[in-house]
């Protein structure tokens, strides 16, 4: 047995015991201890509620140095000084750090062709190649969110040649780089500087670094001047709180678009835009993945006008 082995012992037990499960496990000098009292209910939208776990389970992880070395760990749990049930597994060890890329690959959206950096996908004519590496910032282009919103970037900005655009919450980077690529210039927002850096990085790779400003702000009270063309695939809640702020980041006439809605919530948006004076040009939908429950998740963009 090499060095590099690990063990996870699991504890199912009551809530009263969850404290006193963590502190066996670092009794026995767990390298790491996960305790899971809460768990996500999701309803047929965006949101989710967390509620108590009637019976909490407590993770801790051994590297295992060898046979004896786990001999004595089980040994140890052969009799626990708490009421719970216990399991034992091997964790099989992977390269977490790049397996993730074998569920992105090339992807066709609208006039777009998104490759990840490490693949070669040659582009047929007529198409504009983004070249993606998303790193730990959200944005590949296979959400229905994205996926919206790049063919309501395509439609929209057809007649709109070196326009100023505003993304907020940019992620990756991926609609700044699509929205470069047709000849806008972009300011890219985002709070996480993960973003900006994947921003910033992607706008190299693609050439289009001249195009894109990318700034790490929360919010929008720093925009001084509203943009003709401002683009925000946010969830609902934070549409609907930012929706003042995006009307001032809006000039009279020009256009925004908005997706990362659930169907469930677009009447909400909807309403909370038209409140501060955007009126709706389009509305589509996709449907997302479909949840263990059978029910299959749908999503919602629009394109708003921003009233005169």
């Amino acid at each position: 047995m090499t060095s590099n082995r690990w063990f996870s012992l699991q504890l199912q037990t009551s809530p009263e015991n969850a404290e006193n499960a963590g502190a066996f496990l670092h009794s026995l000098e767990a390298q790491g201890v996960q305790i899971e009292d809460t768990q996500i209910l999701f309803d047929e939208s965006e949101d989710a509620t967390l509620v108590a776990r009637e019976k909490p389970l407590i993770t801790g992880y051994f590297e295992i140095q060898s046979p004896a070395h786990l001999e004595d760990l089980r040994a140890s749990t052969n009799e626990l000084p708490f009421e719970a049930e216990s399991k034992w597994e091997e964790i099989q060890t992977e390269d977490w750090a790049t397996k993730w890329r074998e569920n992105f690959p090339p992807l066709h959206i609208g006039p777009f062709l998104i490759v990840p950096t490490w693949e070669e996908s040659p582009a047929s004519e007529g198409q504009t190649v983004l070249r993606l590496d998303p790193g730990l910032a959200f944005g590949t282009g296979q959400h229905p969110t994205t996926h919206l919103c790049l063919q309501l970037l395509a439609q929209e900005l057809a007649d709109k040649p070196n326009v100023s655009l505003l993304d907020v919450g940019c992620g990756s980077g991926i609609l700044s780089l699509a929205a470069a690529k047709l000849g806008a210039h972009v300011v890219a927002s985002d709070l996480d500087i993960w973003c900006v850096e994947a921003t910033q990085e992607n706008a190299e790779i693609n050439g289009v670094s001249d195009n894109i400003e990318a700034k790490l702000v929360a919010d929008l009270d720093w925009v001084k001047s509203p943009f003709p063309f401002v683009i925000a695939n946010l969830m609902s809640d934070l549409l609907i709180r930012l929706s003042t702020d995006l009307a001032r980041s809006t000039e009279a006439g020009g256009t925004l678009v908005v997706s990362g809605i659930s169907s469930p919530r677009a009447n909400d948006v909807q309403a909370a835009l038209e409140k501060v004076g955007f009126t709706v040009k389009e509305k589509r939908e996709r449907e997302g993945d479909t949840r263990g429950d059978g029910w299959t998740e749908r999503w919602s963009a629009f394109v708003f006008t921003r009233n005169a």
